[in-house]
């Protein structure tokens, strides 16, 4: 019987868009300022969502609080609640395809993901990720920053029960992802953002979509005499 494989996965920007859970963040902190304020909720989530769109996070509640005459000092908070908030989101169709794909292939599933630990878990169980993977690591709970530290990777290894050269690891960060699953002994599927330069990342594939996943992944632990995923 051969040894168990797996694929393990990012979380943000690689298993569902990142930007979700920040707009989900924006409107539970609207519905916070409008009780407290009076103010439409509509009118307080459109400017968050619509500078976010523009500009980013950088600065972005501190302007909120100039436009719409709040103190600069409830920053803090604002920032609190976009990370203990019940957020709302759901797992795209297509990442709910490439992980049955995966499963049915034979595969381990994993995650391994960056972020404060309380904020990942909800939005693990938002995702109702816990249904599609045998094993959800959160990395600051191994490393102080994270990926790409070598413990993460281990642990999650660990907790799959596969060794390094029989796991394939998929992510959207260069260094986080692909270089610190290199590091350790996994094969590498780097999935970019748009606009990202492929030349500048050493992983053993690159996928134009996650849909291109389970096809890589077969083929990279084919390359290391897996006879199955």
């Amino acid at each position: 019987m051969a040894d168990p494989s797996a694929v393990i996965f990012d979380l943000d920007d690689t298993l569902y868009p990142e930007r979700r859970f920040v707009l989900s963040g924006h409107a539970a902190v609207a519905r916070v300022v409008a009780a407290e304020t009076g103010m439409p909720p509509r009118v307080l989530f459109r400017y968050l969502a619509r500078r976010f769109q523009r500009q980013g996070r950088e600065g972005l509640l501190q302007a909120f609080c100039a436009a719409h005459g709040l103190p600069v000092a409830e920053v803090p908070r604002y920032v609190e609640i976009i990370r203990t908030h019940t957020p709302r989101l759901r797992l795209p169709r297509l990442s709910t395809e490439v992980l049955a794909a995966l499963r049915r292939q034979g595969c381990r599933l994993g995650i391994l993901t960056n972020g404060l630990p309380m904020t990942q878990r909800a939005k693990v169980a938002a995702l109702g990720l816990d249904a599609h993977v045998e094993a959800v690591t959160y990395a600051q709970e191994h490393a102080p920053e994270g990926k790409p530290a070598r413990s993460c990777f281990v642990a999650v290894l660990r907790r799959l029960d596969v060794e390094a050269t029989r796991a394939v690891f998929v992510g959207d960060h260069p260094e986080k992802d692909i270089a610190g699953a290199a590091a350790v002994g996994l094969r590498t599927i780097w999935v970019p953002a748009r606009g990202a330069a492929p030349d500048r990342v050493s992983a053993d594939a690159v996928a134009r979509s996650l849909a291109d996943v389970p096809r890589l992944a077969a083929h990279l632990l084919e390359d290391r005499h897996v006879a199955s995923c």
